[in-house]
């Protein structure tokens, strides 16, 4: 019996079946460009975006601990997370599944996985939260955000942050401390959080701005910011801090390696450290991105179930 074409077997995406030219960009997403829905579809999309997503182990549980920090609970979950993982390792894929999930609330419970989240949470909705994403890579200081488009200008990770919040009123409760670029104590940071409605600040290539900004003084108080935010975060219910750092300080220098360890100590001093996926995860993670499946494929754990004419495919 002749072999059947692996093309046969399995069904790529669209754009590979018509022979598109493939972005290697649309494998990375951008924090800040979902942010400002500016991402490729993929990840802009949320129902899209989760249907292309692998929830690996750590991932799921990251995602149901957030999601039980949000909705006000303390028990089982940490305030603050620390994501470790190498380059390309998933971090910025979590911090985007975690953005979605927290602006859209309940909207999110027909997404292909959120049903795990929630039964993994023990938790019955998905909460509805404020959202603030910072990425070091992006935010100029000298430069600032606004202040010519009608919204204040923010010079400092802490303006930036309360303007995403609570717009131009929250911003005002830290507007003197982005002015004087001193980072706020835990009594200001406290002020933006007063409301019912739960916040979830997410923060990306944080070592890129403290890089930046060493020599400037603003490195270091940026230090201070996360170390009180992280406090505040844990004294506070419906309140959850998410920050990425790389999962080695190699290829550093010495300076880079020296604010790396501060960070990461302090991170995982505060809240918990969490490996967004497991090499022997890999498999699962490409099979999602780079093929597309019927539903009726997929175990309770998301994994791909092969049919028999793709094992004997992938055996021969």
């Amino acid at each position: 019996m002749p072999l059947k074409p692996w093309y046969n077997v399995v069904t790529p995406r669209e754009d590979l079946r018509e022979g598109k030219p493939l972005d290697a960009a649309e494998f990375a997403v951008h924090l800040d460009s979902v942010r400002t829905e500016t991402a490729p579809a993929v990840y802009q999309d949320p129902k899209l975006f989760f249907e292309h997503t692998y929830l690996t182990r750590n991932l799921t549980g990251l995602a149901a601990e957030v999601i039980r920090r949000l909705s006000g609970e303390t028990t089982q979950t940490s305030a603050v997370f620390n994501l470790a993982t190498q380059f390309g390792g998933g971090k910025t894929h979590a911090l985007t599944l975690l953005y979605h999930l927290a602006k859209y609330g309940a909207k999110s419970h027909d997404w292909m996985g959120v049903q795990t989240l929630l039964d993994g949470a023990g938790i019955k909705a998905v909460p509805d939260a404020s959202t603030a994403v910072f990425v070091g890579l992006d935010f100029d200081s000298l430069q600032g955000r606004g202040g010519q488009d009608g919204t204040p200008l923010r010079t400092t990770p802490w303006g930036e942050i309360a303007f995403q919040l609570g717009g131009a009123e929250a911003f005002e409760i830290v507007r003197h401390h982005d002015e004087n670029k001193q980072a706020p104590a835990g009594d200001v940071l406290r002020q933006l959080f007063v409301s019912d409605r739960p916040s979830l600040i997410l923060m990306d290539e944080v070592m890129n701005y403290v890089n930046v900004n060493r020599h400037t003084g603003l490195g270091a108080q940026f230090y201070s910011f996360v170390h009180n935010l992280s406090e505040v975060a844990r004294s506070e219910r419906g309140l959850a801090l998410v920050v990425s750092m790389p999962a080695s300080n190699m290829e550093m220098s010495a300076d880079d390696a020296e604010d790396y360890d501060r960070f990461d100590k302090m991170l995982d001093r505060l809240g918990k450290a969490v490996l967004v996926s497991a090499e022997s995860e890999t498999s699962e993670i490409v099979r999602r991105r780079l093929f597309e499946w019927d539903e009726s494929l997929r175990s309770q754990d998301g994994r791909v179930l092969l049919t028999k004419d793709a094992v004997q495919t992938c055996k021969e």
